[in-house]
């Protein structure tokens, strides 16, 4: 690829490497799975890999899932674009997808509203992701956020730790935040009388 006179050449863990599903554990090939797995999602409307090789299981040498062949399973669907499709989509450590959320930066974290902060440092990476992608800040792949958490909720699970720009927030939800602070801060700067 060239930009601006200059070729530009991406590693390999750049690009969209097909997956490949090892001879030792699968009977097919990796189209053949995508196409049986396709082919499972229209019939049935969703899958998860477990349910999916019960059914299909002539495409696995092995009776059942070990660890390895589940994480080329689920590279797969990743690769294949079928993972909303999948029950255990961004559930807990059966998905490949869940690790990478919680390689989130902390210091995108620092600045969201102290709730958010306590989530993450217990790991409830579920609610942090769930602000962070509402708030334009993260973009997961196949993520399906549909609001910011709300104080309310989140006082409910004891994740409510409110500071001084809590109180300044109009409503009770959690992207109100980031404006409550900037009025709290501009309030401070502006020179008394």
């Amino acid at each position: 690829m060239t930009f601006a006179g200059y070729e530009i050449e991406y590693s390999m863990s750049d690009r969209k490497r097909k997956p490949l599903l090892t001879e030792d554990t699968w009977n097919s090939t990796e189209e053949e799975v995508q196409s049986e797995l396709q082919s499972f999602i229209d019939e049935f409307g969703a899958f998860t890999p477990e349910w999916f090789v019960d059914i299909k299981f002539h495409l696995l040498r092995e009776s059942g899932l070990t660890k390895d062949s589940r994480d080329e399973f689920c590279r797969l669907s990743i690769y294949a674009s079928l993972c909303p499709k999948c029950d255990f989509l961004y559930v807990a450590k059966k998905c490949l997808l869940w690790l990478r959320l919680f390689r989130i930066n902390s210091r995108i974290v620092e600045r969201a509203p102290p709730c958010i902060q306590k989530a993450f440092k217990n790991n409830a990476i579920k609610i942090v992701a769930d602000f962070l992608v509402v708030a334009n800040l993260i973009d997961p792949p196949f993520y399906k956020a549909r609001s910011a958490p709300w104080c309310k909720t989140l006082r409910g699970w004891d994740y409510c730790t409110p500071d001084e720009y809590c109180g300044a927030m109009e409503r009770e939800n959690t992207l109100e935040y980031s404006a409550a602070r900037e009025r709290v801060k501009r309030s401070r700067d502006l020179p008394s009388e």
